[in-house]
């Protein structure tokens, strides 16, 4: 070993940073690390131009090991259609989660949402509010559709 990389590798400084590149950041992979394709989502509503169908908010549904994104195009904001989006682009499609996040508004957070989930076996978690970490493969998907 010629006396530079002798130095570099006697170095308790030198030997603590490339250790700490080598140890993987506690968020990475992170929550989601756990689960399979399929079993965790993000959803929140999106509000965009009105259809001619009368449809202006759109459910985005994001697979959180993937950010594979489902949308579902609604006229109002409900739990009904939130059920029901739920029902026809992930749990026919992708099968029963185990978890989905949402924020706490009231279309997400009610005694139907509620039922719903206990008798599907879902875990309904509800992060955050005004926290931009804790939805963030949804936000990256919403960011996509917000231009159109």
């Amino acid at each position: 070993m010629d006396s530079i990389s002798q130095v570099i590798h006697d170095c308790e400084t030198c030997a603590a940073i490339k250790q700490a590149k080598r140890v993987k950041p506690l968020w990475y992979g992170g929550r989601w690390s756990k689960y399979k394709y399929g079993e965790a989502w993000q959803i929140d509503y999106i509000t965009l131009p009105q259809t001619r169908q009368g449809k202006r908010y759109v459910l985005t549904m994001v697979e959180a090991t993937t950010g594979w994104l489902e949308t579902y195009p609604v006229p109002h904001v409900t739990a009904r259609n939130t059920i029901l989006g739920l029902e026809k682009q992930i749990l026919w499609r992708h099968g029963t989660p185990e978890r989905i996040e949402s924020d706490n508004r009231t279309h997400f957070k009610n005694s139907l949402i509620n039922t719903w989930a206990r008798e599907h076996g879902i875990e309904w978690v509800y992060h955050i509010p005004y926290h931009a970490p804790a939805a963030g493969r949804l936000n990256d998907a919403m960011a996509c559709l917000k231009p159109l």
